[in-house]
């Protein structure tokens, strides 16, 4: 048995060994392919030539960190284009700020949102936000910092209803919310951090109008907030042009 399969092996080796040959006798030689590059005719050489120039805008435009920048789109992504050119490993100031990547979600029926922030600082307890949604909105972001509490929801759908109806443009909220599924049906745009089935208290009112820091950002009342699915981003109290 065993010099049965030693056989078949040398005979498969012998096969392979054949068909490398035959494939050889056919395959152009470095020679062949010198002498037939430097013997071709001068309207090949004109086409490379001519070849050049767009191989040279391409490698220019591959080189290029605007390529592809398509400003109608006015997303996170154009904005870090033109307003964060440096890389990320050269220290600059800069006039951009951009939240940690993963720390929200996205729940309200609009993902791509902007407007100048007015803030909120509370824990655990929410009538300044009812207080604020009940304002009109201007196109504004409220933007609220609940210290990052996963112990019950700082929004819910009726006062998401209410922003949608006074024109705020979005909510970012440092916590979290509850009647997600209904939410995700409106106008607007809402970040938060996850969902959470019980509602917030009321007895703490905590502040408006201040500086607020999380995800590594600060966002003081004023500033420009830039939101979509590919993150969030705060300039300072001019709005950034594309």
């Amino acid at each position: 048995e065993r010099r049965a399969r030693c056989a078949v092996h040398e005979g498969m080796f012998s096969s392979g060994l054949r068909r490398a040959a035959a494939l050889a006798r056919f395959a152009p030689s470095s020679r062949v392919l010198a002498s037939s590059f430097f013997s071709s005719s001068s309207s090949a050489v004109e086409a490379s030539f001519s070849a050049r120039p767009l191989l040279a805008f391409r490698r220019a435009m591959c080189a290029n960190p605007m390529h592809g920048y398509d400003a109608s789109r006015a997303g996170t992504c154009e904005y870090t284009d033109v307003h964060y050119p440096d890389p990320l490993d050269v220290t600059v100031p800069r006039k951009m700020q951009i939240a940690d990547a993963g720390y929200f979600r996205d729940f309200g029926g609009v993902t791509r949102f902007s407007g100048p922030a007015s803030t909120v600082k509370c824990y655990e307890n929410n009538p300044l936000v009812r207080e604020a949604l009940g304002e009109p909105g201007n196109g504004r972001v409220l933007v609220v910092d609940g210290g990052g509490s996963m112990r019950c929801a700082l929004l819910g759908d009726n006062l998401a209803g209410i922003a949608v109806s006074n024109g705020w443009a979005g909510i970012v909220i440092n916590g979290c919310l509850r009647d997600s599924e209904d939410i995700g049906k409106m106008r607007i745009g809402v970040k938060a951090i996850a969902p959470h089935p019980v509602k917030s208290s009321k007895r703490d009112p905590g502040m408006r109008e201040v500086p607020v820091t999380f995800a590594g950002v600060t966002v003081r009342p004023g500033d420009w907030i830039y939101a979509d699915m590919d993150g969030m981003l705060v300039g300072g109290p001019e709005k950034f042009e594309l």
